[in-house]
């Protein structure tokens, strides 16, 4: 059962659902069959098989067999396209495409509380008045759990300056009816530029056991700190499996009812 004859049949698979050979959810051949196709033991096409599973392509179920991934992610707009939008809304965000694709229970649950500042944070947020606020070091702490039918979709965090939230609807585990950018606007803060950093990697154990992933699934992780002038508003932590969600960014004079959003474009689609 040598590494190279392991990698001849993950690779197999791998080409195979690259030629779109087997839709998602389709059952794939089994062990017996891909052994002697491929002429290797059965030990070594399992071994082949959960290669693919690791890397998130597959779903071995034991009594059933293997199942080509079923992939199929809900477009989050990775920024707002109306100048007064905000994409990290649930409601505004992407709730509606949720309901368009069969989920019909979609839910918020919001959790505030008051920490000091770690140094990751305060790389992004202490600057300008801040930095010469008597309670600099603290932070309020916005954590967002987007449920959908039941289960955990997405998880957001929302870091700000005590000096911008305390005493504040930003400060209450309340649904916000205008969304944290129409409520920093109610406070007199308008949110003029963001950057934004997306990347990837795996999840904790906790994480996979809160999303509920098999083996393979990496979260998409994007981290946004909007700006007045020079000023950090706010720092915010996206964190989204990745075969649920796929980012879209907009560029030029997009229309406000973007069409391409209500398409069933895919990036696993082949």
């Amino acid at each position: 059962m040598s590494t190279t004859k392991k990698t001849v049949v993950a690779d197999y698979l791998r080409d195979a659902l690259a030629r779109g050979a087997y839709r998602p959810g389709e059952r794939l051949p089994g062990e017996e069959e891909l052994a002697e196709e491929l002429d290797v033991s059965r030990a070594t096409a399992r071994l082949g098989m959960r290669i693919l599973q690791d890397e998130g392509r597959i779903a071995i179920q034991v009594g059933r067999g293997a199942f080509v991934a079923n992939h199929r992610p809900i477009t989050h707009l990775a920024e707002p396209v109306a100048a007064d939008g905000d994409s990290g809304s649930l409601e505004s965000g992407y709730s509606s495409r949720l309901r368009q694709a069969g989920h019909g229970d979609v839910d918020e649950r919001v959790r505030v509380s008051l920490d000091t500042m770690r140094p990751r944070v305060a790389k992004r947020l202490v600057n300008g008045p801040e930095q010469q606020s008597p309670n600099a070091g603290l932070v309020v702490i916005r954590a967002s759990e987007h449920l959908v039918d039941g289960g955990l979709w997405q998880t957001q965090i929302t870091y700000f300056p005590f000096s911008i939230a305390n005493n504040t609807a930003l400060m209450t585990p309340e649904h916000l009816a205008g969304g944290i950018a129409g409520t920093l606007r109610a406070l007199g803060f308008h949110e003029e530029w963001n950057r934004d950093l997306v990347g990837a990697r795996m999840p904790s154990q906790e994480e996979a056991d809160a999303f509920g992933l098999g083996p393979g699934t990496p979260l998409l992780v994007q981290e946004r700190v909007s700006y007045e002038g020079q000023r950090p508003l706010r720092f915010t932590e996206t964190f989204m499996p990745a075969n649920r969600h796929q980012l879209l960014y907009t560029g030029g004079d997009a229309p406000e009812n973007l069409p391409v959003v209500d398409t069933d474009l895919s990036i696993f689609e082949h």
